[in-house]
């Protein structure tokens, strides 16, 4: 893998995750997260004279990884108030079905 293709593979995979945190589709989150995962450990395995390369064309995605993170961290917010309006002692379970 090259960098153009790291970068290319991972912006799509951090499209499709702010896809599914705006849906609240914990699957999708979750596969977003493995892709995300398998890309890392493609750099990680990589030989050491490609990873600065990598690295380098990683350290490009700084922004948009840091805004999927904040999105994530206001959906668990949002979720935890749901919880909290539908069980005020905080024990009970949301549940939603589509």
């Amino acid at each position: 893998m090259n960098a153009e293709e790291l970068v290319r593979t991972m912006r799509a995979a951090l499209e499709s995750e702010r896809e599914a945190i705006r849906r609240l589709d914990r699957e999708g989150v979750t596969q977003a997260a493995a892709t995300k995962e398998q890309i890392l450990t493609r750099v990680h395995d990589a030989p050491a004279s490609e990873r600065p390369a990598l690295v380098a064309a990683l350290s490009d995605l700084k922004i948009e990884l840091r805004q999927n993170l904040l999105l994530l961290a206001h959906a668990r917010d949002y979720l935890r108030e749901a919880i909290e309006l539908c069980h005020p002692s905080g024990r009970g379970r949301l549940e939603a079905k589509v």
